[in-house]
């Protein structure tokens, strides 16, 4: 068997210059871990994925109890770890017995020794498996500004119905209003026409039916009296005739 002893020795990395705290969070970022103490470790299930690390195919991790509770599941998983050195043919006897009781002082000795254990037969590993489980940068959104409202949105159909009603209602009110101006010329020109063909005597009875006509209002009375006209005295009933009287 390949004598560890020396190997271990030489490793860069001084395990016992760490704390407790720093070895309990290089633990977890190796295997993902959620421990808390030292002591947890006893169950063997993170040393078994460690050593899956370095050498593959060493232990089935499908044997592992990953969440071991119990005495007699630390032991399982303990003997799988000390399986994978027996099989790799190096020269370590895991203390299993003091590792199972979970005491901290046996555990974090242990511990160290794994720690300069793992970096002399992985350099590197550690960083790799820093990198892998860093969070990923989110990456940066192009800055979006805020679009200019439009104030009729060309979506809404609805609206759009609605001014589209209101411009056709506004056209048909000017023709309406053009209309109404034409008809009441054509009125001042007949009530003018009326006036002088009666103050010159022509078609008197007939002019005077219009003018009724032509003042009556909605509800039947007149505004304005026709004119009378003398049959005698053309001049006398002209008189009386206002060319400039209106309909309103």
């Amino acid at each position: 068997m390949t004598d560890l002893k020396l190997t271990v020795a030489l490793t860069s990395v001084n395990a016992e210059n760490m704390s407790r705290h720093d070895m309990l969070q290089w633990v977890n970022n190796m295997v993902h871990g959620h421990f808390k103490k030292i002591e947890e470790l006893c169950s063997g299930a993170a040393y078994c994925q460690m050593m899956e690390m370095i050498f593959p195919n060493c232990i089935n991790l499908k044997r592992v109890k990953m969440t071991a509770k119990l005495e007699h599941e630390y032991l399982h998983n303990l003997r799988l770890f000390q399986e994978a050195f027996n099989r790799l043919k190096l020269d370590k006897t895991v203390p299993i017995d003091r590792l199972i009781k979970g005491r901290f002082q046996d555990n974090f000795e242990f511990l160290q020794w794994f720690k300069k254990f793992f970096d002399s037969q992985a350099p590197g590993l550690e960083n790799i498996k820093s990198l892998a489980n860093a969070p990923l940068a989110k990456p940066i959104k192009p800055r979006q500004f805020a679009k200019e409202r439009s104030p009729v949105n060309a979506n809404d159909d609805a609206l759009k119905e609605l001014i589209d009603e209101m411009k056709n209602l506004s056209l048909k009110r000017e023709d309406i209003m053009e209309a109404s101006n034409q008809i009441y010329n054509k009125l001042r020109l007949v009530e003018d026409l009326v006036n002088d063909m009666i103050n010159n005597n022509q078609l008197v009875e007939l002019c005077k039916r219009i003018q009724a006509v032509l003042y009556k209002t909605i509800d039947g009375e007149i505004n304005e009296e026709p004119v009378e006209v003398n049959e005698d005295n053309g001049d006398e009933g002209a008189e009386h005739a206002d060319p400039n009287d209106g309909l309103y």
